[in-house]
């Protein structure tokens, strides 16, 4: 789904919930309905509290959290969590099959995303059960069309009753995570992509964000183990930089110097670590040489 289809579907569940008051019980504790609900921020320094909210929840620790004030004009803000499955710190600017999610926000007829940058902020989950989920969040929104200023949501928080099937088990081959350093900069992917089994022998998988796509294909794989880079049929690394020209590192134009060890392997997910030093390939001969260290959870589905 186009992130333009999936920002009107928001903006038209926003209003179809709009009538909605979620009060919720007296009951308290981290695992019950709230006895007072709320889902309130600031956007760009003005404070947003919604006048009705809801928290739908489906399978596998997914959640939608939609509230919407009404003002001199409506603006709705909408929090989609994936792979949800246990108090803790997620970042937002991330794709479906990612830890992590993304925050929107409406004012009709315009709308800002969280781009995928993987790093476009944070939700810390605080509470979370098939009845209740609670916590705190901001991120930074980017005009989904254009080039208009942005929305800079800060001090966010939320309290909300669940409804829905609510999962909270996370099944074991849903959400990948690629996080490490690139050239002394943070990266953590967005999106990210197995590109073949690894039962045929070579592990492939790639991750990106707005920044950095970083690539990976060790062949002779079987499992935990320590493999080189550089030896083999096809052991790289490759590191390239968004931009025009794009600027290439290892892979199989450049050198790749480092080491990928697998440290756990099932048929639903693949843990490691990779450390390297990516020589520029012949795409951009004038860089310098990076390093590359990081670590990976393939989710396999």
């Amino acid at each position: 789904m186009s992130r333009q289809r999936f920002a009107q579907r928001m903006f038209l569940l926003t209003a179809l919930v709009g009538s909605i008051n979620c009060g919720g019980s007296s009951q308290t504790g981290p695992g019950t309905t709230p006895s007072t609900s709320r889902f309130r921020a600031t956007i760009d320094g003005a404070a947003w509290s919604s006048l009705s909210s809801t928290a739908a929840a489906g399978p596998g620790g997914n959640f939608t959290l939609i509230g919407s004030q009404v003002g001199a004009s409506v603006t709705s803000l909408t929090l989609s969590l994936y792979s949800i499955g246990a108090p803790g710190t997620y970042p937002l600017g991330v794709s479906g099959n990612v830890v992590g999610g993304i925050g929107t926000v409406v004012t009709a007829p315009s709308t800002w995303l969280t781009p995928l940058s993987g790093a476009a902020g944070t939700v810390t989950i605080t509470a979370v059960s098939p009845t209740r989920i609670a916590g705190t969040f901001s991120f930074n929104a980017a005009p989904q069309t254009g080039s208009g200023a942005g929305r800079v949501i800060t001090a966010g928080e939320f309290d909300l009753p669940v409804s829905g099937p609510a999962t909270l088990v996370v099944p074991e081959g849903a959400g990948s995570k690629i996080t490490g350093t690139i050239a002394g900069n943070s990266f953590n992917a967005a999106t990210i992509a197995a590109v073949s089994p690894p039962t045929q022998g070579t592990l492939t998988l790639a991750g990106a964000n707005t920044s950095y796509t970083v690539s990976l294909i060790v062949s002779g794989y079987t499992g935990v183990g320590s493999y080189p880079l550089g030896t083999g049929v096809s052991r790289t690394l490759q590191v390239a930089a968004a931009g025009t020209p794009q600027r290439i590192w290892g892979g199989a134009g450049g050198t790749n110097a480092g080491t990928v060890v697998v440290t756990s392997a099932t048929s639903t997910r693949i843990k490691g670590t990779f450390t390297a030093t990516l020589g520029p390939s012949l795409t951009n001969p004038g860089e310098a040489p990076i390093t590359v260290s990081g670590t990976f959870e393939l989710g396999l589905q």
